[in-house]
Order: C-alpha cells, then sequence, then structure tokens
C-alpha cells in the first residue's frame, strides 16, 4: 500500500506516516491528528496516512487508500469529519448540479414555449380550423384532426358582393 513518490509532502511519505495514523483505531482521533495526515476507512477501522490533495477526493486517484478496496468510496477525512464520506460529498453535488439542470431545463421550456405562444398567436385568423369526426361515423376513433386552410385567396369576406353592373358574384 505505497504511494507512488510523487504523494509525499514536507519530506513525509507514506512510509514515515504510516506508524503515527496506523495504531489509532477510532475516527475522531485518527482525524485530528494535526502532526499527520491521516483519514479514517470505516469498514476495516483503520487509520490511514492520506497525502492527497484534497484529502476527501482521494479515491480518485488512489484505488488503494484503504485496507478493503471495497470501502474506497467511504473514506473519511478531517476537512468533514467522521459523518461525511467521499460517496456522500459526491453524491450530494452530483444531485444539487443535476437539480439545477433540471430546473434550467424547465425554466428553457417555459421560454421556449412562450416564444412559440407567441409566434403561433401572430398568424392571421383563419389559417387552421379544428374540425372533430361524427361518432357515427367509421373513423369517430381518430379523434380530434386540424384542418390547413388556404389565407392567401378566397377570403369571402375581402370578396365583393356586386361585380360590375349590379351582377352578384357566382359563387
Amino acid at each position: 500500500m505505497s504511494l507512488p513518490p510523487s504523494q509525499s509532502t514536507s519530506n513525509n511519505t507514506f512510509d514515515d506516516l504510516l506508524p503515527i495514523c496506523w495504531h489509532i483505531n477510532s475516527c475522531w482521533p485518527c482525524l485530528e491528528k494535526t502532526s499527520a495526515r491521516c483519514s479514517w476507512c470505516p469498514s476495516s477501522m483503520t487509520c490511514i496516512p492520506n497525502l492527497s490533495t484534497p484529502q476527501l477526493l482521494a479515491p480518485i486517484t488512489n484505488a488503494d487508500i484503504c485496507p478493503l478496496w471495497s470501502e474506497r468510496w467511504e473514506l473519511r477525512t478531517s476537512a468533514l469529519g467522521c459523518h461525511v464520506s467521499t460517496i456522500t460529498l459526491l453524491t450530494c453535488v452530483v444531485s444539487v448540479l443535476s437539480t439545477f439542470l433540471v430546473v434550467g431545463m424547465v425554466v428553457l421550456g417555459f421560454r421556449v414555449g412562450r416564444w412559440v405562444g407567441g409566434k403561433w398567436k401572430g398568424r392571421r385568423e383563419g389559417w387552421w380550423r379544428v374540425w372533430r369526426w361524427r361518432f357515427w361515423k367509421a373513423e369517430w376513433a381518430r379523434g380530434w384532426r386540424v384542418r390547413l386552410v388556404d389565407v392567401d385567396g378566397g377570403r369571402d369576406e375581402e370578396r365583393p358582393l356586386l361585380v360590375g353592373n349590379g351582377e352578384t358574384s357566382g359563387g
């Protein structure tokens, strides 16, 4: 369980700190050790030297930080105490960021909906009609349909009633 040479601080290596941390068999005394950078592995109940920076994220860079591989994400450090593990911190961060993402997507959805609604209401009247199939027809199960109509030509309101010499428009 030795660390790479790059993980040594102030002339203390993993092997130098091991005798200081290893004999402590309780979480709070392990984390309160100011002369050494120790962390607590709860399942194996061991106090181990932790030279990573930040200590709480040590399992990301060192899979063998705890004696039992399965407990590496349950590492406790002096930064957040004995009640907060690495997995607890990561779960909290991911939950908060996911909440912000979902709220942002909902806000974006409302804004897009308002924009589309404004574009929809900006259309001229009469460009669409809603009609319903009669229940006695064979196609009654199809439900509501939208029928598009020609908006440029054939508007009865704009066509004159009398054309020329008093003749009515044929219709």
